[in-house]
């Protein structure tokens, strides 16, 4: 790896380390299209996976609700798991820029509605049901894409749920998803010696920038941190579909 990838892969993992420790979401697909400026996206995808489980980790642990969040999205992770592994030994190949800028496209879209028009809730009662489906079908669309967003992320913002819980409980669940993505990278033979140095050393400029995060979401309150989510949900989104273009 040259100096100037090395440059441009701790800097995406500090800004999406900024956008993980703020609103919990953000750092696959921000890391991921900001190091495909320097970094064919195999290698991207590669790097990616060790920050993520490590953040994640942290994330999933960090607020003294685990074990009751983890019963209560159980089987939108089992669900998850088994998505993301039927769907990328079925296609065989993880990651597109074209079926990345789609799944942005709909980010967008659901984003731009839910700041401005309607705010959807899905109640307690329905999750049951709710969390295997939309867990099998964020799964199957992470083990197309190698990012999990669609219907994942709008699905837990519609919940009923506080803003702490909702980012341990995404910390929770993106374990799996990242935990499945990872299995399937293996089982493809995207690693190597070097994308996986290159992996363990961003894990440095990843906590350097979630620790700023944290600092924005630490002093908003409920309602504002529910738009910097949606407005980050935005922002993501756009980053995403720039594939298309």
């Amino acid at each position: 790896m040259t100096e100037v990838q090395m440059l441009v892969v701790a800097g995406a993992f500090i800004v999406a380390g900024i956008a993980k420790g703020a609103i919990g979401i953000g750092l696959p697909p921000i890391a991921i299209g900001l190091m495909t400026l320097a970094l064919p996206l195999g290698d991207a995808l590669a790097i990616m996976t060790i920050p993520t489980l490590t953040t994640n980790i942290f994330q999933a642990l960090n607020g003294g609700r685990f074990f009751a969040l983890l019963r209560r999205f159980g089987t939108m992770a089992a669900a998850a798991v088994a998505g993301v592994i039927v769907a990328a030994v079925a296609v065989g190949k993880l990651g597109t820029l074209g079926a990345i800028g789609w799944l942005g496209l709909m980010l967008v879209l659901y984003s731009l509605v839910a700041l401005f028009a309607w705010r959807p809730v899905v109640p307690r009662a329905a999750e049951p049901w709710a969390n295997p489906l939309v867990g099998l079908a964020s799964g199957a669309v992470a083990g197309i894409t190698g990012i999990a967003a669609v219907p994942f992320l709008p699905y837990m913002q519609s919940l009923q749920i506080s803003k702490n819980e909702l980012i341990q409980g995404l910390g929770i669940l993106f374990l799996f998803f990242i935990g499945g993505i990872a299995a399937a990278l293996a089982q493809q033979d995207i690693f190597d010696t070097a994308n996986t140095i290159g992996s363990v050393a961003a894990i440095v400029p990843t906590f350097i920038g979630m620790w700023i995060g944290q600092k924005v979401r630490h002093a908003a309150s409920p309602e504002t941190f529910r738009k910097i989510f949606l407005y980050g949900m935005l922002a993501l989104g756009l980053h995403m579909a720039r594939g298309l273009l």
